[in-house]
């Protein structure tokens, strides 16, 4: 539930559901590439909670703490300081072999695979930190999948995206304090 929410919060931008609504209007095999979309989130939500699992076995409860703090912040800072997406017009033509690697390599290392490892390095239960981050991408990207890629720049979004961003500096934090046993 953790994942879920964090992800959730941390794609509050609608980066990923903008990226993704432009491929869907502009590619002829829309359903093939939602399926090449979801499944790169899903590779790389297995990779990063493989990692945290086995991070949880070899890291005390209070570095992994930190842990998520780090991916909290960094995740409310990427929300502050939104970057425009680099068009790639090779994505909207290419065959789907060559839009399902670059769905891949671009989604390596992104802010919501950096919280599913974390989250899943505190409690070693990589397949529901997956499972969660998943569902809160999907979430996420719902409203830019129905309502179009100019969504994200209505003011209502963009203070959903300030709100966001103040909820996960809020959580980073109290999860710091936690880990140098502040509060309880």
């Amino acid at each position: 539930m953790l994942a879920l929410v964090a992800v959730l919060l941390a794609n509050a931008d609608g980066r990923s559901g903008t990226l993704l609504s432009r491929l869907v209007s502009a590619r002829s095999d829309r359903r093939v590439t939602v399926g090449i979309a979801f499944s790169a989130f899903i590779v790389n939500a297995v990779i990063a909670a493989t990692a945290g699992a086995i991070a949880n076995a070899m890291i005390g409860q209070g570095v992994a703490a930190l842990l998520v703090t780090l991916a909290m912040l960094s995740a409310a800072v990427a929300l502050l300081c939104p970057m425009k997406p680099a068009s790639d017009a090779g994505a909207n033509d290419g065959p789907p072999v060559m839009l399902a690697g670059r769905m891949l390599a671009n989604q390596f290392g992104d802010r919501s695979h950096f919280l599913i490892g974390a989250l899943a390095a505190t409690s070693g239960a990589g397949q529901w930190a997956a499972a969660g981050g998943l569902v809160g991408w999907t979430l996420a990207m719902l409203p830019f999948l129905a309502f179009g890629p100019r969504l994200a720049e209505r003011r209502g979004a963009r203070n959903l995206r300030w709100a966001a961003a103040a909820i996960l500096i809020f959580w980073g934090l109290r999860n710091a304090l936690g880990a140098f046993g502040m509060i309880g």
